[in-house]
């Protein structure tokens, strides 16, 4: 991985090394204080002064992991093999304690079915749908009594749901082993809230949710298991299948997308957006503008990277090279100004035609497992 810094008394920057037409790296940042925030969590937490960070991922299918699973949409058991699956798998071996026993959302899918053959370690959730957009899609949404289920990983004793809060929404309870917690939301409709709860017991038996009061729906944006004795970096994926960045930019309620984003606080965001703007005709000028308000919600918290998406495909399915080149190069402007790092994607993957040639793609635009542990992998060089 080269990082290239700022100019001091006319030292070469990466952005005058772009204006010459000279290779520019993979991954680059303007200023030396691009990961400022991150860093001081991740300093805080190695040093036992907090028991947790938080990452957070935003973007579409080449987020949530498509591609890296199976079935007619890659998507089949998808999850564990995510790029956020793989920054945490990562992070862990590079001596940084995760928290990644946890989800977020319906991912974009069309059905619960399908939400859980993305993700088996959920299960249950007979007769929920799709509720309100939130992080990582559409909320799971019950009008009934039957639980859903998620299968931890490993021995956790502490629990937190994410849900649309409000008087209007109903108590629902948390199952563990013979342990029982009921939880109510609260105060104004339309909120967004964190709800924790303790477990005397320490073991991987699966924690079950379950609405439990009788008023409107219950909507669960998601959920996140861990060992309280054990400090580790939460990583939280909120990618969408099929989602333009205006979806990930949302205000309009306090659990849409990137209002709840500033509610969760991650001490680290990194975004990947564009690959279904230029797909679906979303203007650059719009796109950067839905950008710029997910890193200032994000930015309120911690820092932030920006990715260029890469694209494979014997035509160019991911609009054409000229274009794309004109879209990255506005990306990298944009973190340049508004300090955050800059990550290339395509230019890891050789860009189209050698990504294409190297078998880096499911299809023209969801890479293959491998692919996604190579951008993992300059993901997590940057951050550990």
């Amino acid at each position: 991985m080269t990082r290239t810094s700022g100019s001091i008394g006319g030292a070469v920057t990466a952005a005058s090394l772009a204006r010459i037409g000279a290779p520019v790296p993979a991954v680059e940042t303007s200023s030396a204080t691009a990961l400022l925030g991150w860093t001081a969590a991740r300093g805080r937490l190695r040093s036992g002064m907090t028991d947790s960070a938080r990452i957070a991922f935003v973007g579409d299918s080449k987020t949530m992991g498509a591609g890296a699973g199976t079935g007619t949409g890659f998507t089949v058991g998808a999850f564990a093999r995510s790029r956020p699956a793989r920054v945490a798998a990562l992070l862990a071996a590079g001596g940084l304690a995760t928290r990644a026993d946890g989800f977020f959302g319906c991912a974009g899918l069309g059905s619960i079915a399908d939400v859980l053959a993305y993700d088996p370690r959920r299960s249950g959730f007979s007769g929920w749908g799709g509720g309100s957009n939130s992080l990582g899609g559409a909320m799971m949404s019950a009008g009934n009594a039957n639980p859903g289920q998620f299968q931890p990983g490993g021995a956790v004793d502490r629990c937190a749901v994410f849900i649309r809060n409000g008087s209007d929404r109903p108590a629902f309870t948390l199952t563990k082993g013979n342990e029982s917690v009921t939880l109510t939301p609260s105060g104004p409709s339309g909120g967004f809230a964190r709800l924790e709860a303790s477990f005397a017991t320490r073991d991987a038996a699966p924690i079950a949710i379950a609405r439990s009061g009788t008023s409107g729906n219950l909507q669960l944006a998601g959920l996140i298991a861990w060992d309280s004795s054990k400090p580790g970096v939460e990583i939280a994926n909120f990618g969408v299948y099929g989602v333009v960045s205006g979806y990930q930019a949302d205000m309009t309620n306090a659990f849409s997308p990137a209002a709840a984003l500033a509610s969760y606080a991650p001490h680290l965001t990194i975004v990947n957006l564009g690959t279904n703007d230029i797909a679906q005709g979303v203007g650059m000028a719009l796109w950067l503008g839905n950008l710029r308000i997910i890193v200032q919600q994000a930015r309120l918290s911690g820092s932030v990277i920006l990715t260029w998406p890469a694209v494979a495909g014997v035509s160019p399915a991911g609009g054409s090279d000229a274009n794309r080149t004109l879209w990255r190069g506005a990306l990298r402007a944009l973190a340049f100004e508004t300090g955050c790092l800059f990550i290339d994607d395509e230019t890891m993957l050789g860009g189209r035609v050698a990504a294409q040639a190297g078998g880096a793609f499911a299809d023209n635009l969801h890479e293959m497992p491998w692919a996604y542990d190579v951008e993992a992998s300059a993901i997590a060089r940057a951050i550990l």
